[in-house]
């Protein structure tokens, strides 16, 4: 090999390799956490959990809903294969039911703009929580965070514990 086949494929090398970064940093893309809260509702500090919607492009993001997911029924084999037969994709959630926060009197703040680096809170009470779990199968909760454009975020699987009374 020459010098210069060695210099064109470094090059070649180099211009995919920028090219593949450049798209992925021009993505909008965003990270949902949930963890345990304390927040201050009507002057009363209350506990319950938290959802930090963050901004980890470097475009401006646009969130059009938030949701909560929780385990409902179990899915089994038949049923994930039906899924995949009508849908065409591979089942994520099956057997978790979405319910909007805006269904439980939480203020969202949706639709909110998120810009680079900069988070979105939202604070859910325990009380909320405890009654949306009331006909779970377990008090797993995840969220969903939909863009504009239909792209969903989902967040970790939160294990809430049971309130002490």
């Amino acid at each position: 090999m020459r010098l210069t086949d060695l210099l064109a494929i470094y090059g070649a090398g180099l211009s995919t390799t920028t090219a593949v970064w450049n798209y992925f940093r021009a993505r909008p893309q965003v990270r949902v956490l949930l963890i345990l809260a304390v927040g201050t509702v009507e002057g009363e500090s209350q506990t319950g959990i938290g959802i930090s919607i963050q901004n980890v492009s470097t475009q401006p993001v646009h969130i059009a809903t938030v949701s909560f997911l929780y385990p409902f029924a179990r899915s089994t084999f038949p049923d994930k294969l039906k899924y995949l037969i009508r849908f065409k994709r591979i089942p994520r959630n099956d057997g978790w039911c979405h319910s909007s926060l805006s269904l439980h009197g939480i203020e969202d703040g949706c639709p909110v703009s998120i810009e680079p680096g900069k988070a979105h809170w939202i604070f859910v009470r325990d009380e909320v929580l405890d009654g949306l779990l009331e006909s779970a199968r377990s008090r797993c909760v995840k969220v969903v965070v939909q863009d504009v454009l239909w792209r969903n975020t989902y967040s970790k699987s939160f294990e809430y514990p049971t309130r002490q009374k």
